[in-house]
C-alpha cells in the first residue's frame, strides 16, 4: 500500500503481483490450452462485463484494486470466506459496483484482483511514472482518502498490503487483462480449486452470463453502437454498408467511427443521458452526409460546365 498522509515524495515500495504489467501474460497460450470451454466462457464473459462496466461509469471513475492476504494462504475456502466477508462488510456499502477474480500465484500464495466503481474520478492528472518512482503528489485527495481507509481496514479482514491506482491504459486493454486471470489462475491451479468459483460479481455488474456468441468484447460494443446508428437512419442490416459508403464515401468505417463510438447506449446509460447522446450524433452526421452530398452535386455541376 502506497504512503497517504504526506506531501513528501517517498520510496517505492515492491509492485504487487502481475498489477500494470505485460509479464504476467508469459505463457499465456499454453495455459490457455489447458482451459476448458467453461473457463474459456468465463474469461470471456469476464472480459464484456469490465468492458461494459467502465463503458457505463466511464474509465475516470475505475479503480483497479489489489488484495493480497497478510498470511501465506493457499486454501482456496478460506480465501473465499475472507473475500465474502469483505464484500458483505466493505465492497457492498462502499462501491455501487465492482467485480472480483481470484488468482493464484506460482508460488500458490491466494490474491484477488478487484475493479472497483469510485464515486469520484481518480484518473484525470495521477502521474503513473511519478506514483511509480515514489511520489504520491498527483494523486487526488479522494483517492489518497481511499488508500488511508485501505491501510486502516484490510488487515481487519486478514488481508496485508493493498494497492488501488486507475486504470492507466484503454477501456478494452483493461478488460483483456483482467480476462487473462482466470487462464493464469487455471496454470497455477490446485486439485482442491476444481469448482471454485473465480469471479465474483457485485448487483448489476454481472450483464453478460456463459451463453452468448464468440466475438471480441470490442467488436461486440461496436456491433451495438454501429446497431443504434443505423437505427436512427432508418437502415438495415441489408442496405447499410451501401447506403453508408455512398454518403460518407468508402472509408466511412474510419470518418464514422469516433462519432459512432460516442453513443451512450441505453443499457449502460440512463434514458436522458443515451436519448442526448443519439440525438447529438444523429445531428453531426446529418450534417456531414448533407455536406459531402452538396460538394458532390457541386462538382458534377462543374464536371457538366466543363464538357460543354
Amino acid at each position: 500500500m502506497v504512503t497517504v498522509g504526506t506531501a513528501e515524495p517517498c520510496l517505492p515500495s515492491p509492485s504487487l503481483p502481475c498489477l500494470n504489467t505485460i509479464n504476467c501474460n508469459e505463457g499465456e497460450k499454453k495455459q490457455n490450452e489447458k482451459l476448458s470451454s467453461g473457463h474459456r466462457k468465463t474469461a470471456y464473459a469476464l472480459k464484456l462485463n469490465a468492458l461494459w462496466l467502465i463503458e457505463r461509469h466511464g474509465l475516470n471513475r475505475i479503480g483497479f484494486l489489489t488484495l493480497t492476504f497478510a498470511r501465506h494462504i493457499v486454501a482456496v475456502k478460506k480465501a473465499q470466506q475472507a473475500l465474502h466477508s469483505l464484500m458483505t462488510g466493505v465492497l457492498r456499502q462502499r462501491y455501487p459496483e465492482y467485480i472480483t477474480v481470484m488468482e493464484r500465484m506460482t508460488s500458490k500464495r491466494i490474491h484477488f484482483h478487484l475493479l472497483v466503481v469510485m464515486a469520484e474520478d481518480i484518473r484525470t492528472g495521477f502521474d503513473f511514472t511519478a506514483v511509480k518512482l515514489g511520489n504520491y503528489r498527483s494523486a487526488s485527495p479522494y483517492l489518497r482518502a481511499e488508500w488511508s481507509f485501505w491501510l486502516k481496514t484490510a488487515p481487519k479482514y486478514g488481508f496485508g498490503r493493498t494497492e488501488l491506482l486507475p486504470i492507466r491504459k484503454t477501456a478494452e486493454g483493461v478488460a483483456k487483462y483482467v480476462g487473462k486471470y482466470v487462464a493464469k489462475h487455471i496454470g497455477q491451479r490446485l486439485p482442491e480449486d476444481k469448482g471454485a468459483r473465480l469471479v465474483r460479481y457485485s448487483k448489476g455488474a454481472n450483464r453478460v452470463n456463459n451463453q452468448f456468441g464468440w466475438v471480441s468484447p470490442g467488436a461486440f460494443m461496436w456491433r451495438m453502437k454501429l446497431g443504434a446508428f443505423c437505427k436512427m437512419f432508418r437502415l438495415t442490416e441489408d442496405n447499410y454498408k451501401e447506403a453508408l459508403r455512398e454518403w460518407f464515401g468508402r472509408n466511412w468505417v474510419y470518418i464514422l467511427r469516433p462519432l459512432i463510438e460516442s453513443i451512450k447506449l441505453p443499457e449502460f446509460h440512463s434514458e436522458a443521458e443515451s436519448m442526448a447522446s443519439l440525438r447529438s450524433v444523429f445531428a453531426i452526421a446529418a450534417n456531414e452526409r448533407e455536406r459531402r452530398s452538396a460538394k458532390l452535386r457541386r462538382s458534377d455541376v462543374t464536371s457538366l460546365f466543363q464538357a460543354s
